[in-house]
């Protein structure tokens, strides 16, 4: 298996001679800038959230007040439609000379300050109402930031994520190369070594050439192994530059590559 992205060796996963799966994660090598690249992503998708947090709660605040504000702006337009009547009448009285002056005034003060304040209201009312519709806009903008920034999470994510070994198929790892700790490249083609039918095995044997001679591709030949009870044929595949190497089936568990085997051959 290759190293899929320049960084550092983490930690290995699997050991020499270890039984994998296919998609078994063998390895993880961390890169700093996808490391440095993720954490910025987690940061704006907090950032992000935060301002979604702060938003959902104004618009909910200036629903209120604009609700409460136009409750108040219609209670004083009751009371100033009241007071106006009042004053109308108190006016009329006084043209007439049946009202005191005092009682007059009063209802003039009571009258000039309800208007006042029913002005007021009815703006307070208008720019809470107008507030409402701005802050959901804004609210809608920035929970389409906290997506774009959520989707920009993932990709950090997935890159980071790209710094994991995995088993391509089922075996038995025979090698693996690198240290914990040290720097590893994409140059590195074979960090995992993984032998798949591992009941399909070889053995390789180098005898004196003399012997080596009298050796033939297709003899029959068996095979000795402390870890198995009884002995075992195999095939002679082929010889070559000196080395004999033989085919056997192995149909049991506990066998692994890199084992020690004792070959018996027939010379003719």
């Amino acid at each position: 298996m290759p190293v899929p992205v320049d960084g550092i060796l983490e930690q290995f996963l699997a050991d020499t001679g270890e039984d994998v799966s296919e998609g078994e994660v063998l390895a993880r090598i961390k890169n700093p800038k996808s490391a440095i690249a993720q954490e910025a992503a987690m940061a704006a998708v907090e950032g992000a959230r935060n301002r979604v947090t702060e938003l959902e709660a104004a618009a909910i605040n200036a629903r209120l007040e604009a609700s409460r504000s136009e409750a108040e702006a219609t209670r004083t337009k009751l009371e100033l439609a009241r007071a106006e009547k009042e004053y109308a009448r108190q006016q009329m009285m006084m043209r007439e000379g049946v009202t005191p002056r005092l009682v007059f005034e009063k209802a003039e003060q009571e009258y000039n300050a309800l208007k006042k304040q029913s002005e007021d209201n009815a703006d307070a009312a208008k720019r809470a109402a107008d507030r409402a519709p701005a802050l959901s806009k804004e609210l809608e903008s920035a929970q389409k930031a906290l997506e774009q920034k959520i989707n920009h999470l993932d990709d950090a994510q997935a890159a980071a994520g790209g710094g994991e070994v995995y088993s391509s198929a089922d075996g038995v790892v025979i090698a693996r190369r690198g240290q914990p700790g040290k720097p590893v490249t994409r140059a590195i083609t074979d960090l995992f070594q993984v032998a798949v039918e591992v009941t399909a095995l070889q053995v390789v044997v180098s005898p004196d050439p003399q012997i080596a001679s009298r050796i033939h591709s297709g003899q029959t030949v068996r095979i000795e192994m402390n870890e198995i009870p009884s002995m075992v044929q195999g095939t002679v595949r082929e010889i070559k530059a000196g080395l004999v190497v033989i085919d056997f089936g192995m149909p049991l568990y506990g066998l692994r590559p890199g084992m020690t085997a004792r070959v018996t051959i027939g010379l003719t």
